[in-house]
């Protein structure tokens, strides 16, 4: 079934114009600015798909060899060996490439965990979330492959705030195992709003720095 943030579904215009409004809906009442980014994944895997494309054509190599050696008693042809196994390498390689379910069970979790956080710390330069007038924004990026998210607040956010309060709204995104993701996603932001208006409540004439809608990042 996979984690509530696993689920494509987060990546469909519905859930994005669900997550918009919930955006705009958390800003209401306090001056800070909050980015959500969504990754369909965090990064490629190129050099786990080559291993595991290589390991695949080893393999097949071997099983090929001894089972025309030893079952057919059969000299096998090293032209044929090699065209089977690169063959499956690819095969396996393009499948690793184009099939999350695949990606999640062959990359180790500490390497998905390692280029979420790195996508995240990319991401937050990239929307410019540093560069709000109080320095009171905050960027929470999901990655739907390795279904995590990361909330990572500027500095004047952090220290009013408190970063162990943005890091326990990222702890619960993170345990959530059932649910909606959109919705899990909503009561992130709200939380985030209520968290804002404490410590930075909206004033008149405040103006919206960074823009509601949320971002599709790819890898």
């Amino acid at each position: 079934m996979g984690k509530p943030l696993q689920k494509s579904t987060l990546l469909d215009q519905d859930a994005l114009s669900r997550i918009e409004a919930a955006v705009a809906q958390a800003e209401a009442k306090t001056s800070c600015e909050f980015v959500v980014v969504l990754a369909p994944a965090s990064s490629r895997y190129e050099g786990t798909a080559m291993r595991v494309g290589a390991l695949a054509a080893v393999l097949t190599f071997v099983v090929i060899y001894w089972f025309t050696r030893i079952a057919m008693n059969v000299r096998p042809d090293a032209l044929y060996l090699l065209a089977e196994s690169v063959a499956m390498g690819a095969l396996v390689t393009w499948a690793f490439a184009r099939l999350a379910p695949l990606r999640r069970l062959l990359a180790r979790r500490i390497t998905q965990s390692l280029f979420v956080s790195q996508a995240a710390s990319a991401a937050f330069h990239e929307q410019k979330v540093a560069w709000t007038k109080d320095h009171n924004a905050a960027l929470l990026y999901i990655s739907v492959m390795e279904g995590e998210a990361r909330l990572l607040g500027d500095l004047g956010l952090q220290q009013k705030a408190g970063e162990a309060n943005l890091n326990e709204i990222q702890a619960a995104l993170n345990a959530a195992s059932d649910g909606d993701g959109a919705s899990l996603i909503e009561q992130a932001l709200a939380k985030l709003g209520e968290l804002g208006a404490k410590h930075y409540p909206r004033a008149a004439g405040d103006v919206n720095e960074l823009p509601d809608k949320p971002v599709i990042r790819l890898p």
